[in-house]
């Protein structure tokens, strides 16, 4: 291949001895240790049902030839002269790659991602800087994916590794256009990018369709929660058959339970051992709640708006205290010095419901900033799915447009935990709520949770006081 002159210094001969030790060195074994740390910490923070949802983790060191055509493209002229620059400027060398189901699994993959360290440390780190969301603004190809930085560190020498995070059907456009084997550097004949194009199109539309099937069903798995109305000839007192097993099951798993586990992971289990026709009437109880509560007698479900099945003994206060600051379920996930700032019992709720955020105490006041202005817009009288949508996407239009972007996971979690509030839902000629007073609300509730999810003994311990100052912008352990 004919070299630029920006990279007449550089040799193939040169940088083939150069690649062939550092990957050896240190690509090989970045990737082996990346990968089982990414595979160890989905597994700490998704659940057995939500890690259904992952079809795929795979890995790949960037090959020589393929490293080699990548630096010689004009875009790194000036940045990549010796060997030496070559993995300080790529950030792709190694490569991870999440395959998912839904749109909404790579949400739920950034949401654990979300309690990785920032900066390096002794496990996996985040670059947030470096994540580009193809799947909201597509690639001109019509790729579609979502990519930010991992970084670990091999004998203190830190790696950078490129996480792909794709849905089946992204992955399969990319796969039918071999996206990932050839170079867009030439340019390709316009049919084949018009067709690429289309095809990336309609899979995308299928991908909503998936979306909407999975809304419908999730509808339908959250009904078989709730409380029958029909007049349902209860079981025995005695269970017998598959409904004595499936009471074991439940008994065991609340026996082993360390920390509060919601209803709808328990009922999937259920289903999935049992089959799915068992949700029609839960042997007889009418629902699943019903059936829980005869096959585990002592236990206890908490009264708030999400139902959990308690631990049998107080494990989520234990854990907490147990549980270092910087770590998830007793695993380090970074030195500390890079985590996120928050207090101990934010982890604890993290862990219970990873859809919580966690948050640097400085990005609190710049999320209520731009939700106060976009509820100030909407002026909800509802909690409705809609409002939520719509409160949302203004408020992160907002921070898009101040330099202070905000992920669309965390803003949503705070507006619908907001709109449960109807105090501060505003009709007609009631003004909005300031600022201070969502905050105080979305404060209320959270602690509110932690209580129920015993995670805290009451609002006004000093643990509380930790976290009402976090949510107000204060450092955490201040």
């Amino acid at each position: 291949m004919t070299q630029t002159a920006a990279h007449s210094e550089l040799g193939y001969a040169e940088f083939g001895v150069w690649y062939d030790e550092y990957r050896a060195s240190i690509l090989e074994p970045a990737l082996e240790v990346a990968s089982a740390s990414l595979a160890n910490a989905l597994g700490e923070l998704l659940s057995d049902r939500d890690l259904a949802r992952i079809r795929n983790t795979s890995g790949r060191v960037k090959s020589k030839r393929r490293t080699w055509r990548k630096i010689q493209q004009p875009r790194y002229e000036g940045r990549i002269v010796t060997v030496e620059d070559i993995p300080l400027v790529l950030d792709d060398l190694v490569g991870l790659r999440v395959t998912c189901i839904n749109v909404r699994d790579i949400d739920m993959v950034q949401t654990a991602l979300d309690g990785f360290a920032r900066e390096p440390g002794s496990g996996l780190w985040l670059d947030p800087s470096s994540e580009r969301d193809y799947v909201n603004e597509p690639k001109d190809s019509g790729y579609r994916g979502w990519h930010v930085n991992l970084g670990i560190g091999l004998d203190g020498v830190p790696v950078v590794c490129e996480l792909q995070v794709r849905t089946l059907l992204q992955d399969s456009w990319g796969e039918l256009t071999h996206e990932d084997t050839y170079s867009k550097d030439g340019a390709l004949p316009p049919l084949v990018d018009v067709l690429s194009t289309r095809m990336a199109d309609l899979l995308s539309v299928l991908d909503e369709i998936a979306e909407d099937l999975r809304t419908e069903l999730d509808r339908i798995d959250q009904q078989v929660l709730e409380e029958s109305t029909d007049e349902t000839q209860l079981a025995s007192e005695v269970l017998a058959g598959q409904a004595a097993d499936a009471a074991l099951l439940l008994d065991n798993r609340w026996r082993s339970l360390q920390r509060p586990t919601d209803l709808a992971a328990l009922a999937w289990e259920l289903q999935r051992e049992f089959g799915a026709e068992v949700s029609e009437d839960w042997f007889g109880h009418g629902s699943f709640k019903r059936f829980l509560l005869h096959a585990v007698p002592d236990g206890e479900i908490s009264t708030g708006r999400q139902g959990y099945l308690m631990p049998m003994v107080d494990a989520a206060r234990q854990d907490a205290s147990t549980t270092p600051e910087g770590s998830i379920g007793g695993r380090r996930i970074g030195d500390g010095s890079g985590a996120v700032t928050a207090p101990g019992a934010a982890r604890q709720l993290k862990r219970i419901d990873p859809q919580f955020p966690l948050l640097e105490p400085t990005k609190w006041p710049v999320l209520f900033e731009h939700v106060t202005e976009a509820w100030r817009r909407a002026k909800p009288t509802d909690s409705d799915t809609a409002t939520a949508n719509r409160i949302t996407r203004s408020a992160r239009d907002m921070s898009r447009a101040s330099g202070e972007s905000l992920t669309r996971r965390n803003v949503e979690y705070v507006v619908k935990a907001l709109l449960s509030f109807e105090g501060n839902r505003s009709p007609d000629g009631v003004p909005s709520p300031n600022s201070a007073g969502l905050k105080e609300s979305f404060s209320s509730h959270t602690l509110q949770r932690m209580v129920e999810l015993r995670i805290l003994d009451d609002v006004s311990s000093r643990a509380a006081t930790k976290v009402r100052r976090w949510i107000s912008g204060q450092e955490a352990n201040s």
